[in-house]
């Protein structure tokens, strides 16, 4: 598996993990000082974080999410990739669905093992194509 293929399946990996409720799977994919700056809350640090944040949201929602790259390249051993997403949930308790869109710019840094772990996450909510 070449590097831009083991960045995909770490990406796909956090997906699946989020659309199943599998949240040791996420984390999984996570370099041990990830970071992530969601528009509008407090950037995080670190895997307690991303199970603090994530957690309760799977425990009351189930999600479908998505992701189009609009650029993707290695760097050495950093990946950089830049695309919108989708997500869409149903909170379990009350079937009210919700969602959103918006773009995302992912950063992998590579381990002495070979994995690909996400490394920042920033994200900006909004219609894609919006004026």
């Amino acid at each position: 598996m070449d590097d831009k293929d083991a960045v995909m399946a770490a990406l796909n990996d956090w997906m699946e993990g989020l659309d199943s409720g599998d949240l040791e799977r996420m984390v999984k994919t996570c370099d041990p000082e990830v970071v992530v700056c969601n528009e509008r809350q407090p950037t995080t640090v670190g895997i307690q974080a991303i199970r603090d944040k994530y957690g309760p949201r799977i425990e009351a929602n189930t999600f479908r999410s998505g992701f189009e790259i609009e650029h993707f390249k290695v760097y050495g051993d950093q990946a950089l990739m830049v695309g919108h997403f989708t997500v869409e949930f149903t909170e379990k308790k009350t079937g009210r669905k919700g969602g959103g869109a918006g773009r995302l710019v992912l950063t992998y840094r590579k381990h002495p093992d070979g994995s690909w772990k996400l490394l920042l996450d920033i994200d900006n909510n909004g219609e894609r194509n919006a004026t």
